[in-house]
């Protein structure tokens, strides 16, 4: 008899389980759906994006910090956006600046942000976690991907996050979390825009212990039109290992000599967009 009491509540327990983690999955799926269904709505929009970046030692203390970074979002002829280098912090002439839309976006083609968002929302290894307000979902590493031959799948599947989404649509409005396996490991030639020597192999910084934060805050329509109203990525921030062996550090096309690079330790890149609709003069609102 107490077999049976005990059997019968472990399935019950485990039945419960597998409800909860579907009901999680479908949550997580229509975050993914909203996401995507928010990335064809920038065409209403436009945004500058201004990233700082510094190398710290092991007590967290500033051992340099780099030219910042001023983007703009710009239109090529066939609709597409991109985002093209508008000023350097240090003054430095922006590569190809006065050329048109085409030629800026095709200089950027190589740059790619270091994990798409989108593929971390497709993990089927997720879970409700317990939230004071709003929805928040908890995102396990997939190590059956690990392997998989598309770079974006392995890098998602190495990721543990925190997803908080708006109760009304489903989108995510608060996206953290860290890398704990290897998928994300990527070396590459970095392209160098600013000089005529071409870089070897680089190794990114964005691997296994690198943090992210990223925020996104809802734009509203001027004219109160929902399918107008845009979220955008308003606050990032990048927490990722340093390789002490690397003398230089390369973004936006550019070389930077790194001093002191053997005493690095952390790398941290934050980033602030703004964003204004197109034939308004509104700026970017913390309203939701």
């Amino acid at each position: 008899m107490n077999l049976c009491r005990l059997t019968a509540a472990c399935l019950l327990a485990a039945a419960s389980h597998v409800a909860l983690a579907d009901e999680a999955a479908a949550m997580l799926a229509k975050a993914a759906e909203a996401y995507r269904s928010n990335q064809q709505r920038q065409e209403h929009w436009n945004w500058n994006i201004h990233e700082t970046r510094k190398l710290l030692d092991k007590a967290g203390n500033a051992l340099q910090t780099f030219p910042s970074v001023t983007s703009e979002s710009i239109i090529r002829t066939g609709g597409k956006r991109c985002n093209a280098i508008l000023a350097w912090g240090d003054g430095k002439t922006p590569y190809m600046v006065d050329a048109d839309p085409d030629a800026r976006c095709q200089a950027m083609d190589a740059i790619r942000p270091p994990f798409q968002v989108e593929a971390v929302l497709r993990s089927s290894k997720v879970l409700q976690s317990p939230s004071a307000g709003g929805i928040t979902l908890a995102i396990s590493p997939d190590k059956s991907k690990l392997r998989d031959p598309d770079f974006d799948v392995r890098c998602a599947a190495s990721i543990r996050a925190t997803v908080r989404l708006e109760p009304a649509t489903f989108f995510p409005v608060l996206l953290e979390g860290e890398v704990v396996e290897s998928g994300c490991d990527l070396k590459s030639n970095p392209v160098t825009q600013y000089t005529a020597v071409q870089a070897g192999p680089a190794s990114s910084t964005f691997r296994k212990s690198a943090r992210f934060h990223m925020e996104y805050v809802l734009q509203k329509d001027r004219f109160q039109n929902p399918a107008n109203s845009f979220w955008i990525c308003a606050r990032q921030e990048f927490d990722q290992p340093w390789n002490s062996d690397a003398h230089y550090l390369y973004y936006w096309g550019r070389q930077l000599a790194v001093r002191n690079a053997s005493a690095g330790h952390r790398f941290i890149k934050e980033i602030k967009t703004t964003a204004r609709e197109f034939g308004a003069e509104t700026q970017l609102r913390f309203d939701k």
